[in-house]
């Protein structure tokens, strides 16, 4: 039976807040680069676009978080009586914590679809089409691979 998480109780809600905060401030980063480096200046695309996408990147962190911890959780119930596993290193034991995951995955799948469809729509359309866009692209594709992970890797099947 796959783990549903209820976000709003006491000993999740830390978690759903540290994603929704560390989203929005991945995506202030990218109004800096749309304002400043890109020179779009619409602030209607600026403001309320990246406001859907931190929205949605949230929503795809909030998934491949319960596939892990659908496998976490499987892992340990098949070996109840094994030795806890050790980190070496600190940075090993940042890339472990249950958090970081989830984030690094959607940051890195949506900045590089979002560069990658932003120079190449910039080559064919306005610069603040070419950010409508990629920006709307990018967090589609982020869903799709979020729900594939959770698919494939977590194997949650919903009902």
């Amino acid at each position: 039976m796959p783990i549903r998480v209820r976000w709003t109780t006491k000993d999740y809600f830390p978690f759903a807040l540290m994603l929704l905060g560390t989203c929005g401030i991945f995506q202030l980063l990218f109004i800096f680069i749309a304002q400043y480096l890109l020179n779009v200046g619409n602030f209607y695309v600026v403001i309320l676009i990246p406001t859907g996408v931190t929205i949605t990147l949230f929503f795809g962190s909030m998934i491949i978080f319960e596939s892990y911890a659908q496998v976490e959780r499987n892992r340990k119930l098949k070996s109840r009586f094994q030795k806890a596993q050790s980190y070496s290193s600190t940075l090993e034991r940042f890339l472990y914590f249950p958090v970081v995951r989830p984030l690094l995955i959607m940051f890195a799948v949506f900045g590089g679809l979002f560069f990658a469809t932003y120079f190449f729509c910039a080559t064919f359309l306005d610069k603040v089409i070419s950010f409508l866009v990629s920006e709307t692209f990018a967090a589609v594709i982020s869903l799709l691979i979020a729900n594939l992970i959770e698919k494939r890797y977590g194997r949650v099947k919903r009902y």
